[in-house]
C-alpha cells in the first residue's frame, strides 16, 4: 500500500508521542515520501496538524515536523489564506516559526499581512490575538502599538 499524506501525518503523531523530539532522518524520509503526493493532499494533511485540538500534549513536536515539511515542500495553499490562518490561531504552537514562513513564501507576505489585519478585527480570544501578534513577529512586520 502506498504511503499517503494521512499515513505520514499519523506516523508524525506516533513519532512525536514516542520520542518527544524531531528526528532529522525521519523528517527527510517523510519529505521524500510527500514530494511524490499531490500538493493539495499534502497541504490539507499537514495544515491539519496545526488545527488538531486532540493532541495538546505533543503540539510542538508534531507541529515542528509539519512546519518543516511545509516549508521544505511548499505545497500550494489550496484554501483562502485568511480562513486557513484563522483555523490555526487557537491551536498553533507559536514557537513553530515555519508556519508563518510557509504562508509568506507560498502566498506572499502582503497577502498574509492583509489576512492578519482582517483577523485582528475578528478574533475574540486573547490566545488568538497573541497568535496574530506572534505571526507578525515571525514574519518581521510586528506593529508598534
Amino acid at each position: 500500500m502506498p504511503w499517503t499524506s494521512e499515513i505520514v501525518v499519523s506516523t508524525i503523531y506516533d513519532a512525536a508521542a514516542a520520542t518527544g523530539r524531531v528526528d532529522r532522518q525521519r523528517l527527510t524520509q517523510w519529505i521524500d515520501i510527500l514530494r511524490q503526493r499531490p500538493g493539495d493532499e499534502v497541504f490539507e494533511a499537514l495544515i491539519g496538524v496545526f488545527c488538531n485540538v486532540d493532541r495538546e500534549d505533543k503540539y510542538f513536536v508534531a507541529q515542528e515536523y509539519a512546519g518543516r515539511i511545509l516549508l521544505a515542500l511548499k505545497p500550494p495553499c489550496s484554501r483562502d489564506i485568511q480562513d486557513v490562518i484563522k483555523r490555526t490561531l487557537a491551536t498553533w504552537d507559536v514557537s513553530v516559526e515555519q508556519l508563518p514562513w510557509y504562508f509568506s513564501d507560498v502566498v506572499g507576505p502582503e497577502a498574509v499581512q492583509r489576512a492578519l489585519d482582517v483577523l485582528d478585527t475578528q478574533v475574540s480570544s486573547q490566545q488568538e490575538r497573541d497568535a496574530i501578534r506572534t505571526f507578525r513577529f515571525w514574519l518581521g512586520f510586528q506593529r508598534d502599538k
